[in-house]
């Protein structure tokens, strides 16, 4: 499982726990995660590329900027993106980082039928945890 919404814990924002093998994983499943509380992933294709950096003191906090970056893209560039791969990444705090590229195309609002307008990601019930078969995080987003 990638990643699995939340109904128990937040009414008007969009609550979701992703999942993943590794850090790696658990920072891609988060981003689509993130992107299908948006619109439908399924309807997105590659029609362009970007590819970010950033950096933080904690994996918490880089997860959580990455997360924030698909939300700033989707605002002032308005693309969305359906496929996350990570090219770089360093999970040793204080000096974590990652260089990731996402796939995808700018919306077309005849063809991406808004979920919901995400407006960020917040620190309620916000967290990563390692499980028996990887990491969870725990993410809520203001819609």
């Amino acid at each position: 499982m990638k990643y699995k919404f939340r109904s128990d814990i937040a009414i008007s924002d969009s609550a979701f726990y992703a999942y993943g093998k590794d850090y790696a994983e658990l920072l891609e499943n988060a981003c689509l995660a993130t992107t299908d509380a948006m619109v439908d992933i399924e309807k997105i294709e590659e029609k362009t590329a970007e590819t970010i950096t950033t950096k933080a003191d904690s994996m918490e906090k880089l997860l959580y900027n990455v997360m924030e970056e698909v939300v700033y893209l989707k605002d002032a560039k308005q693309l969305i993106f359906h496929s996350f791969a990570i090219k770089n990444i360093k999970t040793d705090p204080p000096d974590c980082e990652v260089t990731l590229v996402m796939k995808g195309e700018k919306i077309d609002r005849k063809k991406h039928e808004a979920h919901a307008d995400v407006k960020a990601v917040t620190y309620l019930d916000y967290g990563i945890e390692k499980i028996s078969d990887g990491y969870r995080a725990s993410v809520i987003l203001d819609v």
